[in-house]
This record gives structure tokens, sequence and C-alpha cells, in this order.
């Protein structure tokens, strides 16, 4: 199982590739800003992303944007050469839109998870979203919004980056259990609502620091670097997450904020 990485419905393309901020990304009015050395992706160096496409409009801007991420992107039109190149490159991270040319996107997703333990990622429009459920039963590491947010797509290699330091172990928090591998969260053995890509993490981050205060500046750095913009980002998350877990939001007991400090999850009772 994998996850659903946008919380947005997938848009509607205007130049290949939507920025981090919504507006339109490579050939609009908002480009992207430079990103700062320390919200760059933590993996060896030249990460690399194969892209299956057939827009060339959206292979050429994602290549453009990633670059500023220090991501190297190798991308094909079709379904066939993906699964080519695949084998050869082993590349970090393979995303294929779900609508491919002579093999289409979960056709490569399946092939490629017998071979490869790779994440693999279906690329979602706006008329695919029927393909999403299939897709992460099939094992896709996750589905994107397409076109795509070049954060979101990094943010996937900081996932195999962490993956390969062990991050998939499972954590129990009393009855509370959240499984990397899977990307579920359990509470008394219930699955809890699938939870989108960042609110997963903050509870991974929370939950393998029980007990101990995380600071916002540490939550910041580690989950956003220096992209949550809006000052209120963490505290919607945290919002979200709580209404998640079946956490009061007005007395919460699970994750306790720490005034003019951070946050702490403190394990529900059994």
């Amino acid at each position: 199982m994998g996850a659903w990485l946008s919380t947005t419905q997938p848009r509607r393309p205007s130049s290949g590739v939507d920025d981090d901020l919504g507006g339109p990304a490579a050939g609009g009015d908002l480009p992207e800003p430079a990103v700062p050395a320390q919200a760059r992706i933590p993996l060896g160096s030249n990460p690399v992303v194969l892209l299956a496409d057939a827009d060339e409009r959206i292979r050429q801007g994602l290549t453009a944007q990633l670059a500023k991420y220090q991501v190297s992107v190798v991308h094909c039109a079709d379904g066939a050469a993906a699964l080519l190149e695949a084998g050869l490159r082993k590349p970090d991270v393979l995303l294929v839109s779900a609508d491919l040319p002579l093999i289409d996107g979960p056709t490569v997703l399946r092939l490629v998870r017998r071979r490869l333990s790779i994440p693999v990622v279906l690329g979602v429009g706006p008329d695919d979203t029927a393909q999403v459920a299939p897709a992460l039963a099939a094992g896709a590491s996750a589905c994107v919004a397409r076109p795509y947010r070049p954060r979101e797509v990094a943010q996937l290699l900081s996932l195999a980056d962490r993956g390969n330091r062990g991050w998939d172990q499972p954590l129990v928090c009393g009855p509370l259990t959240l499984d990397p591998s899977t990307y579920e969260v359990r509470m008394h053995g219930v699955p809890t609502a699938r939870l989108p890509l960042r609110e997963f993490q903050l509870l991974h981050l929370l939950m393998l620091n029980a007990e101990k205060v995380i600071t916002r500046d540490r939550i910041r750095a580690e989950l956003w670097g220096e992209g949550a913009r809006r000052s209120n980002t963490i505290t919607v998350h945290i919002r979200r997450l709580r209404e998640r877990l079946g956490d009061d939001p007005h007395h919460p007991e699970i994750i306790q904020t720490v005034r003019g400090v951070g946050y702490r999850l403190v394990p529900p009772a059994s």
C-alpha cells in the first residue's frame, strides 16, 4: 500500500508544472524561488528521478524545476521506454503518468514492482482519479496530482533516503501504531483514514520522540526546510492530525501543545 501525496484534487495544467504556491510554474507569472541549501534533498550525490510522461512540456518543466533541488531527471515519453530505463538506470524514484502510450502507467507500476524495490509513483490527472485506489493496491508508493508540484516530487526522494536509514520500521505508542512500509496508522487496531504524506511524516516524527517536546523549528526544518511559508502551516497540520486521531481539538491529550515551544505526543491510554 502507498500514500496519496496531494491533499487537493488534481489540477488542470496551464504550463505543465505547478509551482509550490499553487500558481503557474515554468513559463508562468510566479516562478518558484531558489531552494536554500538546508532544504535540499538529503540523498547522496546526484539523486535521479525517472519521469515517464507523454507531455513534453511537463517533462521539460519538471526537469528544470527539480534542478533547483539538485535532483536530476531522466525522462521518456512512453511506458515501454520507462521499463527499459528503469532496469538500466535503477533511479531513486520512478514517476509515471497514469495515461502513458504503448504501456500505461499502472501496468508499468506492476511490472517494475516485480523486479525493483525503488519507490514507484503514479501521476494522476483530472480524468485519472479512479486509478488511485487500484494503483495503491498494486504497490504504488504514492499517487501525486498532475501537473506536478516540484516540492512534492522532491519529498519522495527524501522518503526514499529515510527508508534506507531504517525509516520504515513500525512504531508503537500504546494503542497507536504507525507502519511506514504500508503507510497505515491504527488506533486500537482500527485503521484511521489514510493520512496525506506530510501529516504522516509529522506523526512519525512525534511518535519517534514520544513524551519529548519537539519544537516548531525542528518540525519546520525536518519536514519543510524553509518551505513552510505561511506561519500557520504547522498549526493547520497539527489540527488535522488531531482530528484524524480522535484527539479533542480543544483539550488535546495525545498531541499536546507546549505553549511557545512546540508539541509533545503522549501515548493514548490503552
